[in-house]
């Protein structure tokens, strides 16, 4: 299933055209190849924790030889890793799913029939099925209400605790047990707050671009795509503290979102929102 890239043109906006550039999620290399083959001199360095995901990447990129660079990672520990940081002049966080995720056997879209797993580094923390079993009622409670801006919230996770849910068909009967036959949103909602949970994936997103602040050299851009409220709350409130300090300062006084048509080609695009920053 072909990715589509989220917003490239806007993202390609903020780049410059020779130097490195960093894809700290990288997926399935959508936006590597759009920026490499549009900016001939642009290197880049890209990076994902999903194995698969990357092993795809790397077969797109091919055709850009050593201009494009894989590496296994979690984006989070970027600021540990030895780069030439002084050539990096962006860095781009995409933090949505690929299309091959989501037609995957991991359990992330509840599209598809399959195992509830929902890692994406299956060496890594416990499969979704698991976490459900073994995750606190209130801690389940917080996680739909955090994550998924949901209404009855108890009553569902109430549901869940007393099933043995084990994969994604599982969940979606007992969603509907709830809240009987409702909009694919809803259950893309639940399902997306499932997966935050189970990859902790709101942890340490603060420190991590208070680490990347620090390191990178004047003028590289920090560009942040979110698709989640919660996602985007604590990227602006980053940003938002880092220039108070005096660490960055924000290009995007508001937010960027997808226009009509793009949404109308990529319904997936419909609740990308855009931050940018520079040091």
């Amino acid at each position: 299933m072909e990715h589509v890239p989220v917003m490239k043109e806007e993202i390609a906006s903020f780049i410059k055209q020779e130097g490195i550039f960093i894809d700290a999620t990288t997926g399935t290399g959508g936006h590597s190849f759009f920026l490499l083959d549009e900016f001939p001199k642009l290197r880049a360095i890209c990076i994902d924790k999903d194995r698969d995901s990357l092993e795809q990447a790397r077969k797109k990129l091919a055709r850009f030889g050593e201009r494009a660079r894989l590496i296994h990672l979690d984006y989070r520990n970027l600021p540990e890793i030895e780069f030439q940081w002084k050539k990096v002049i962006a860095i781009l966080f995409d933090m949505g799913l690929s299309s091959y995720q989501l037609s995957s056997d991991k359990g992330f879209s509840h599209m598809r029939d399959s195992p509830l797993d929902m890692r994406f580094n299956n060496e890594e923390g416990k499969p979704a099925y698991v976490f459900l079993r073994e995750i606190s009622y209130s801690q389940l409670v917080r996680i739909f209400r955090d994550y998924a801006d949901l209404k009855r919230a108890e009553e569902l996770a109430r549901n869940i605790k007393a099933r043995n849910i084990r994969s994604t068909g599982d969940l979606v009967d007992t969603v509907r047990e709830v809240y009987g036959m409702k909009k694919k949103e809803l259950l893309s909602r639940i399902f997306q707050a499932v997966r935050i949970g189970v990859n902790r994936e709101l942890e340490g997103i603060e420190e991590m671009i208070s680490s990347l602040a620090e390191i990178v050299s004047e003028g590289t851009r920090l560009i942040f795509v979110t698709y989640h409220s919660g996602e985007d709350r604590i990227v602006k409130n980053s940003l938002r503290d880092m220039e108070r300090n005096g660490k960055l300062r924000i290009l995007t006084r508001k937010v960027i979102r997808p226009g009509r048509k793009e949404i109308l080609q990529n319904p997936r695009a419909r609740s990308a929102k855009m931050r940018v920053a520079e040091k």
